[in-house]
């Protein structure tokens, strides 16, 4: 059988590019630093040939572009070059900053239609390492953008992503580019029964993307009481919808504060306890020879260090 399949490798080798599935070189996935997104994703983004293309959606406010430029601050530290589409003018250099982007090392791209958004795309991926489209929604098609408020445009976005998609699929499978697709949440009008909830652009980029990631807000963090009632966070539920770089359908959660800081220690501790990494009994937490009595007292007790550790040993143990 290997004779045969020998002997057809070389035949199909002359026309086509062709490798057996044992000689595709399996490289670490990009681990953003957030473990509850890094968890729904099943360990990053993926580096193998074809790159990762993810989609962030979900509402208003509910955390996209701050966890994208966080995650192009990643990039940023591993030497890597990131493009930021503007499409909805959502770019501010002072908020990036706090997220840990340099923005002296960042491209910022503004495009006037959904059409030049896409040949900008195509003509970035075999040239840099991460593109961050913000937002899907906002891309306007030139068809639109030429007739009056008061014509009807049916599904012009969906008529242009779809060609798109096709081009993007031809070019990506040479490169591991990761491209970050935001997008809103809309309303099917009409809907009686089951979920009306949908994202624009048309079905064409639901199959593109290797990952869906559904960001929603859960609790408020306040302080205070009273009049003196101060929200300073809130919680963000991370679903993993779609995932064919790893297992799809994981959960996350984590605080999120209004200063742009994410409280990805507790995520963890709380991991480690679930992993048996921290011991706990009664309420004394124990980790290696370390112990606290508390929950609050054991995480100030961990040291950045601990909590790399902790990190790499949740990851072997996920294995």
């Amino acid at each position: 059988m290997n004779k045969k399949l020998d002997k057809y490798l070389t035949e199909l080798e002359k026309n086509y590019s062709v490798r057996k599935g044992k000689d595709i070189i399996i490289e670490p996935k990009i681990r953003t630093g957030i473990y509850p997104l890094d968890y729904v994703l099943d360990g990053g983004f993926s580096q193998y040939s074809g790159g990762h293309m993810c989609e962030f959606y979900g509402g208003e406010s509910s955390g996209k572009t701050t966890f994208a430029l966080k995650v192009i601050a990643r990039y940023q530290e591993l030497g890597k070059i990131c493009v930021f589409i503007n499409a909805e003018s959502s770019y501010d250099p002072k908020w990036a900053t706090i997220n840990g982007v340099n923005n002296d090392e960042i491209l910022v791209i503004k495009p006037d239609t959904l059409e030049e958004s896409g040949e900008c795309l195509l003509e970035l991926i075999p040239k840099v390492d991460l593109v961050v489209i913000d937002s899907i929604t906002a891309l306007v098609p030139k068809a639109e953008l030429d007739r009056d408020l008061t014509e009807k445009t049916m599904a012009s976005q969906a008529s242009v992503n779809s060609p798109m998609c096709r081009k993007i699929n031809r070019i990506r499978g040479q490169y591991k580019t990761t491209v970050i697709f935001i997008n809103q949440m809309r309303e099917k009008v009409g809907v009686m029964y089951g979920n009306p909830e949908t994202t624009s652009g048309g079905r064409a980029l639901k199959h593109l993307y290797d990952s869906r990631v559904r960001f929603k807000t859960g609790k408020p963090i306040d302080i205070g009481s009273g009049d003196k009632k101060e929200r300073i966070g809130m919680e963000i539920n991370l679903f993993g919808k779609k995932n064919k770089k790893g297992k799809a359908y994981r959960k996350g959660v984590i605080d999120f504060y209004i200063t742009g800081e994410i409280d990805n220690k507790t995520c963890l501790f709380f991991s480690a306890i679930k992993y048996g990494i921290i011991g706990l009994s009664g309420k004394t937490y124990t980790y290696k020879k370390k112990k606290a009595v508390g929950k609050d007292n054991a995480i100030e007790m961990l040291t950045n260090a601990d909590y790399k550790a902790i990190e790499e040993e949740i990851w072997k143990r996920q294995k």
